[in-house]
């Protein structure tokens, strides 16, 4: 099974957890931040698994152009999951609050576009940080693991998108 990761990172957060979830899972893992990524990186894929920030509810620019260009059906029965890091919404107030209420987090939009490249998704998960750089909140990266180990166990499964976080 290949597993191919491609994630955006701006204050290193979500590289981190993308580095967790690799080492959560068995047989053969590529890691790329966005940048670094090519449509045919893509094509050896049987696994891929996309992470990035949330800014206001969505996945970061440069995650949203690279997931854009992606043609129409171009990742027909490819299991994929999605995952953000953002702000939890407890034990905050005002604008944060009403922002992650109002837009939800990145990982949702981030499955729903993969969806519609042909991809089944498996999971989608939202990992926290305890400020707009961090750090991470503590136990995220061990959930990162965890979390990967069960998305090759769920593959058969499709999530329904409106109870992911």
């Amino acid at each position: 099974m290949k597993t191919l990761i491609i994630y955006d990172s701006l204050y290193g957060n979500t590289g981190k957890v993308a580095q967790a979830v690799a080492k959560g899972l068995v047989g053969e893992v590529k890691i790329l931040r966005v940048s670094e990524t090519s449509a045919a990186d893509l094509r050896s894929a049987d696994v891929l698994i996309v992470g990035s920030p949330t800014h206001g509810g969505r996945p970061s620019q440069a995650m949203q152009q690279f997931l854009n260009a992606i043609p129409a059906h171009a990742l027909g029965n490819v299991r994929a999951a999605a995952f953000d890091t953002g702000m939890p919404m407890d034990n905050k107030q005002g604008f944060i609050r009403f922002i992650v209420k109002f837009f939800g987090y990145a990982s949702k939009r981030l499955a729903s576009i993969l969806k519609s490249k042909g991809a089944i998704i498996v999971a989608a998960e939202t990992f926290f940080v305890l400020g707009k750089e961090g750090p991470l909140k503590q136990g995220e990266l061990e959930r990162a693991a965890a979390w990967a180990q069960g998305i090759i166990g769920t593959a058969n499964r499709q999530p329904n998108l409106d109870s992911i976080r």
